[in-house]
């Protein structure tokens, strides 16, 4: 999700949901943002990379990017209680708030 930067003027956030049984580390962040740079370019390195519990999700599966991106930027996600889990979105806004 693009985050604003003041001399970039967007930076990327990275959210990444594992699937399961793969244990999130800083060192497996650091892999994923260095990918990033190899295969993109280092224009594209993500500010952060976040290994959240799972996406935010429509009841029929689609990702809502728009809450991630308020997320990231500290703004009014809205109201989520009609995704298909809603409590995720408060254990990913406590995640990138710390």
């Amino acid at each position: 999700m693009p985050v604003a930067h003041e001399i970039k003027g967007k930076e990327p956030d990275l959210y990444i949901a594992l699937k399961t049984g793969i244990v999130p580390s800083e060192a497996l962040a650091r892999k994923i943002s260095d990918a990033v740079c190899d295969q993109i370019g280092k224009i594209a390195k993500p500010r952060k990379v976040w290994l959240v519990p799972d996406m935010p999700k429509t009841r029929s599966g689609k990702i809502m990017r728009r809450v991630l991106g308020a997320i990231s930027n500290r703004g009014d996600v809205g109201n989520v209680m009609t995704l298909a889990n809603p409590e995720v979105v408060e254990e990913i806004r406590k995640m990138v708030q710390k």
